[in-house]
Parts: C-alpha cells; structure tokens; sequence
C-alpha cells in the first residue's frame, strides 16, 4: 500500500506520469493537496527514463493545464469552500519524500554534481547548526529526479526550533563567505523576473526586502532555496475542524506583533492596529498568511507592513475571525513600510 500521508515539500507521482508538490500541512481524508509541476510533454526540457517533461509554476497556468487535460485532479474542497488541485489518494503511485531522497543521495555513489553539491550544502549546514541530517530534505526537481545541472537546490528544514538554528547558522555562514552568498543585484533582478512581480512591487522595494533573507541566495555556484515545514509532532490542526471562506480582495496596514512563525511554510505573520487601504472594507484580518515559500522571512516584529492579497473569514467551534492570505495572486505583496 502507497504511503500517503503528506505535508508541505513531498511530491505526489500519479500513474499518469504527472508530478504535484503537496500544498500545506492539512488534507481531507481522501485526497492530497497538491499542484501540478510536472508533466510528460515531447517539447520539455527535462527527461526520466526517456520520458520528456515540462515543468508548469504559475498557479493559473497549473489550473488551466489541469482543466484541459486531466479534470479529475481539480475538485472542490468543503473546508475550504472553493476549487483546488489536488490527487484522490487512490491515484498516487508514490509519495516521494525529501528525508528519503537526503538519505539516498548520500549513500549514492553515482552523484551528478547539483547532486554533490545538494549534499555538500546539507553536510555544512548540518554542522554549524549542529542539528542532524534527519531535521534535512531534498526537495523540488532534485527529489522527482528531474533536475538540470542549473536547477535551484531546494533544501527542506524540519521543525520550528530547527528553522531558528539554521537560520542562525546561515546568518554566520553567509559572512563567513566561503560557502554561502547573498544574492547579488543581478541575482535579485533574475528573481524578481521570474516571480513577474513588475505589477506588484517596484524593483528597489522587492532588493529592500530579499536582501534581508538568508534562506535564499548562493551555495558555490548553485542557487538554493531553504524551506522550513513544521515536524509531524507540530501538526496540531485537523481537516475541517475550521472553515475558510472567501470574501474578497482587499489590501491593509498594520503592525507585526508576532513573527514567531514568519520562518515557516505556511508562514504566519499576527497583526494589530489594522487599516483596510482598498477592497473590502467591512472586515480588519488578524493575521497574515502564505503558502508560498517566498513569503517566509518577509517582515519581523514591530514592523509596520501593507499586505494585499484574499481575506477569508475563518470559523471554527470556538472562534470566528479574519485573515488575509498572500500568494495566489501575482499582485499579492507582504512589504514592510520603510526599508530601503
């Protein structure tokens, strides 16, 4: 039987040959959340056992290709409350696991050199943290074997403690400069293109913020993205004990009270003294939230940031309140008020 417990970083493969990166850390009972980002395509730049793939990023552009060609993979989910993409459990072939891969990869005496390099980046980390290889993962293309020399090492962090040490870690290796390097101007340019965020944030304000980052930039010649996901024990939250509906867009002001999980994907980020800018107007959200990577390590206590993005009324047994989610959206922006 296919192991099919899943969080944020896993991959889902399905007999269809497609590939879809698990979405957050709850799921129904019969599905996994995930989105497509890879599938078989004759003109893809990317091949597994002699089968060509392309590789999809844009969340509307996963949607429509899953619309069009494989329908049963969209499906509406009653927490919620709207369409997402997601594998009904009895499709799912293999749940690939980034731990696993990490563990393979080092045994491995058939490395490529992202693959060495993927090892290497761990082993470092692993040593000024001084946390095991267990709190680590391999995630992204390097996990599904569909990575190019160029590809971005994508590392997994498991835990809340674990992200704090290794964020420290890399604040130090970083100005160690040996190993690890922050982003350059070109670097940020080449992101900021990619990401399309010319509608949402002006170049100069988008350098203000990435350059704050350190989960993100250079190992050796290699880009690499550091995402850190709660450990199993750390996931409290069961399907559908809280709804989620829709309300609209809308974009606020406020204070960061609490950044304690600004680290984390899902990254959450509390507020107060909230002013609503645009949109809806009737409802002030309690919270900032994103599942997109991107957002983690965005905005800190004490600052003032405007968020934009869809508020959602939250309802549960015992509390009813207001968030906005950011992510979704390539207008979507968490920006601290200020930096430059």
């Amino acid at each position: 039987m296919v192991e099919t417990k899943a969080r944020e970083g896993d991959f889902v493969e399905t007999a269809d040959g497609l590939f879809f990166d698990v979405k957050g850390l709850v799921h129904p009972p019969d599905r996994i959340v995930c989105y497509l980002r890879y599938y078989p395509d004759p003109r893809g730049t990317r091949s597994r056992a002699d089968i060509r793939y392309a590789k999809t990023y844009e969340l509307s552009e996963r949607q429509r290709i899953l619309e069009t060609r494989w329908p049963q993979y969209v499906y509406y989910d009653k927490a919620q409350g709207r369409d997402l993409q997601g594998v009904p459990v009895a499709d799912v072939t293999q749940l690939h696991r980034p731990t696993q891969r990490l563990l393979g990869l080092v045994h491995s005496r058939h490395k490529d050199s992202l693959e060495t390099n993927a090892v290497e980046l761990v082993s470092v980390l692993s040593k000024k943290s001084q946390l095991p290889f267990a709190s680590f993962g391999i995630s992204g293309s390097l996990l599904v074997r569909l990575h190019r020399l160029d590809s971005d090492i994508d590392v997994i962090v498991y835990g809340l403690e674990a992200a704090k040490k290794v964020q420290k870690a890399l604040v130090a290796l970083i100005e160690e400069n040996e190993y690890f390097h922050c982003y350059q101007k070109r670097g940020l340019r080449r992101l900021y293109m990619r990401r399309g965020l010319q509608s949402a944030i002006a170049f100069n304000d988008f350098v203000a913020r990435e350059k704050r980052k350190v989960f993100q930039g250079k190992f050796l010649q290699d880009e690499y993205f550091i995402r850190c996901v709660r450990d199993w024990h750390e996931i409290t939250e069961q399907y559908g004990e809280t709804t989620y509906k829709t309300i609209g867009r809308c974009s606020i002001l406020g204070r960061i009270v609490d950044d304690e999980e600004s680290l984390m994907t899902p990254c959450r980020y509390v507020l107060e003294h909230v002013r609503v800018l645009s949109g809806v107007s009737s409802r002030r959200p309690r919270e900032l939230i994103s599942f997109r990577g991107r957002f983690a390590e965005q905005a800190r206590t004490g600052e003032q940031v405007v968020g934009r993005g869809r508020l959602e009324k939250c309802l549960s047994h015992s509390s009813e309140y207001f968030r906005l989610m950011v992510g979704e959206d390539r207008r979507d922006i968490i920006r601290s008020v200020g930096l430059h």
